[in-house]
């Protein structure tokens, strides 16, 4: 053999390996070729006959090993080709969400005018005990509501005594009222993106954007804090709560939540 033939120009071990195997493939059919006419002799001793037809045998099966391994290679092949594009088409939709103040929403808050700023009262301390804050209430978009930045807020479903929800029959979802005010903004979310389906998409938006409003110093914890997320300024929560209450949801918000990434959806948690 050469030893020119075993330097290869190509880096790739699936193609040094593919490349390998067509190599073995034609070293095996040859060594099955000679096998076969060393058969055709008349003056093989029986013994001699076994093991020809043993060795036979054996290329086969090296043969078929070496082509299902390039089979497996090439299947690898698609699929790493198949998820780079995946990954580049990814990147690409992520990049056109990164920022907060998208092209649609500022089109949108352009048309509807400058939004009115709501003034916010912050804890006095970094305390993380949220949950004994007192709330002071402030005027929001729908009445008196939560400015203060904490974790908790409050809000009844309107939509669970709504006439559409009673009429939904057992299939609804939720399958009764909620007996408790929800107070965690990923609950108060999840209510609305993911259940509720016995309402329009649009009638859940308003409102979620309702419920945020009403719970925006909750809104921004759950923003700045749960989710880490770096604001501009206030004017970010009020577009997203302007945007929610047209029937609109923010595409930045399919990042942070997983009902908002599946919405909107005819069933609970089912895309549509």
């Amino acid at each position: 053999m050469d030893p020119r033939g075993l330097n290869y120009e190509s880096s790739d071990l699936n193609d040094i390996t593919r490349r390998q195997m067509n190599e073995d493939i034609s070293a095996y059919r040859y060594d099955l070729d000679f096998c076969r006419n060393q058969l055709a002799s008349p003056d093989l001793t029986p013994q001699e006959t076994r093991t020809l037809q043993i060795r036979v045998l054996d290329c086969g099966h090296n043969i078929r090993h070496c082509q299902h391994r390039i089979q497996q290679l090439d299947a690898q092949a698609q699929a790493t080709k198949a998820q780079k594009a995946a990954n580049a088409a990814a990147a690409a939709a992520a990049a056109a969400s990164a920022s907060y103040k998208s092209q649609p929403y500022r089109a949108f808050i352009a048309a509807q005018g400058p939004t009115s700023s709501v003034k916010r009262r912050r804890p006095s301390s970094d305390s993380d005990d949220d949950g004994d804050i007192d709330v002071e209430p402030a005027k929001a978009p729908d009445g008196l509501g939560t400015t203060s930045v904490q974790r908790l807020g409050f809000w009844k479903c309107r939509l669970c005594t709504s006439q559409k929800f009673l009429d939904a029959g057992t299939n609804r979802v939720p399958s009764a009222p909620c007996k408790w005010p929800l107070k965690d903004v990923s609950k108060i979310l999840n209510h609305y993106l993911d259940m509720h389906t016995e309402h329009s998409p649009r009638e859940r938006l308003q409102e979620l954007g309702a419920a945020l409003a009403h719970n925006r110093g909750p809104f921004e914890y759950w923003l700045t804090r749960t989710r880490a997320q770096d604001l501009d300024s206030g004017s970010v929560i009020d577009e997203f709560v302007t945007a929610l209450q047209s029937g609109i949801l923010p595409e930045t918000l399919r990042g942070l939540n997983r009902a908002a990434s599946a919405f909107p959806n005819t069933v609970s948690g089912i895309k549509r």
